[in-house]
């Protein structure tokens, strides 16, 4: 059945901020992060995450800035289709589809972990058992974002106020450990010097890996269509959610980094957060971490499969992707088609990162991929934004500066860190083949879609 399309005025600004951040997800992107950035700048885990905000609140004004002006699910995809040219809209709507399906597997992954860490422990470390609980999650999910979204959305709430409050509660636990000099790595000036990131190439694969733990925030905005206010909300719901993942960030990874031995750390990469809780508060809490991660990486499933089907569906109004996925239910608004087709694409990369390589290498080339993979799209929106209102930044310096100054740095360190992540060696060949590969292949499609003259779109006849 064909509805009307999305369903109008169906979240607040609320909803808005608490979809993106269940999207970056600080349980799960912690439960997967952690080791690979301790691994890459040692313990100063909380420089390249302080370093990566103020370009991130630059790039975070630049979606608002957007969305004021043009409020289509496809967010980046249509605004720079619109601004700058239909092929690159084309490859920016590629690649964030590509950020929601591939990086559905460090979701899945940690599912599959968690789900066996509190059930069948000793099967923690099957990758044939992760993979399975981690694909019948997957199915649950999808079923799940194939209701309306104001159900989706007080899911989210849910376990958001559970996720943050005990997550928020073993972080505090954290800093006290290590200020009273009970962690594996006693605190330094170290922590927070490049020195002790391991120079530049570690800060570097460190600022790849916080650009991965921030990214997803823009979530909020691919729901514009369904938000109340469309023009503002959302806009303002990226910068606080932004603002939001800076501060929890940083609290929890100088609370959680200095509890485990890098040793550790990587040995227990799937279950970190678990091992960590077991640590600072002996008895069930390892448990109930187990619990809040596995739950926390539910609702960021979700949120990425809500995100890929509004992009998706933006994409298929220009008949740039299956016609079918303008598929919407009349009664709950939901584009439930290209959900349906979402679900399962993650299940392939699923399979596809689980079993080429074992789990932690696997959650540290996907991590460190995305990160790549959300650089240069945050990257294109921030210039974007810049272009398309350029004739209006000397018109007062508030313009200038949230309008050309901030998105600028976005710009820059979005340049910057890929061409240095390349040029450092802080990306090996795999992850360059996750984000560099998939991206020449959305290229291809481009091409062949514009050859073939089956669309307009790349003629300027753009309908998002």
């Amino acid at each position: 059945m064909e509805g009307d399309g999305l369903k109008r005025n169906a979240l607040g600004i609320g909803d808005a901020i608490i979809i993106g951040l269940s999207s970056s997800g600080p349980a799960q992107t912690m439960a997967v992060s952690l080791a690979g950035i301790v691994a890459a700048s040692g313990y100063a885990g909380i420089l390249p995450i302080l370093i990566s905000f103020i370009p991130m609140l630059g790039i975070a004004i630049a979606y608002q800035r957007l969305n004021r002006w043009d409020q289509s699910s496809g967010a980046t995809y249509s605004w720079v289709a619109r601004s700058l040219n239909p092929m690159l809209g084309f490859l920016a709507g590629w690649m964030i589809l590509l950020y929601y399906t591939v990086g559905t597997s460090s979701l899945t992954i940690p599912c599959g972990t968690y789900t066996l860490q509190l059930l069948a422990p000793h099967l923690v470390n099957n990758n044939l058992a992760v993979g399975l609980v981690g694909a019948a999650w997957d199915i649950l999910v999808t079923l799940l974002a194939l209701c309306a979204i104001r159900v989706a959305a007080r899911f989210e709430w849910m376990i958001a106020i559970f996720e943050y409050l005990i997550l928020g509660f073993f972080a505090l636990l954290g800093i006290v450990w290590v200020f009273t000099s009970k962690t594996a790595v006693p605190l330094s000036a170290d922590w927070f010097t490049i020195k002790g990131a391991g120079g530049v190439k570690g800060l570097v694969a460190g600022i790849l890996i916080a650009c991965f733990m921030y990214s997803g925030w823009d979530a909020a905005v691919y729901v514009n269509e369904e938000t109340h206010n469309p023009a503002v909300n959302p806009g303002r719901a990226a910068i606080a959610s932004v603002v939001i993942l800076a501060i929890f960030y940083s609290v929890a990874t100088f609370g959680f980094q200095g509890v485990l031995s890098g040793q550790e750390l990587q040995a227990n990469a799937g279950n970190a957060l678990a091992v960590i809780a077991n640590r600072l508060l002996p008895g069930p809490w390892s448990s109930v971490m187990s619990l809040v991660v596995l739950t926390g990486t539910i609702a960021s499933l979700q949120a990425a499969v809500i995100s890929a089907a509004r992009i998706g569906f933006a994409m298929a109004n220009d008949r740039v992707m299956p016609t079918f996925f303008r598929l919407t239910s009349p009664r709950s608004g939901s584009p439930y088609a290209v959900t349906i087709f979402m679900g399962a694409i993650n299940l392939i990369f699923l399979a596809l990162s689980l079993f080429t390589s074992g789990i932690g290498s696997a959650l540290s080339n996907i991590v460190s991929a995305l990160g790549l993979i959300a650089l240069l799209f945050y990257g294109l929106t921030a210039f974007t934004a810049i272009w398309c209102f350029r004739r209006e930044l000397h018109s007062s310096l508030a313009n200038f500066f949230l309008g050309g100054v901030l998105p600028g740095v976005g710009v820059i360190f979005s340049v910057a860190m890929i061409i240095l992540s390349i040029t450092t060696g802080a990306t090996n060949t795999i992850i360059l083949i996750y984000g560099l590969g998939s991206i020449i292949i959305g290229a291809l499609v481009a091409l062949f879609l514009r050859f073939t003259g089956k669309t307009g779109f790349f003629r300027g006849e753009i309908n998002t």
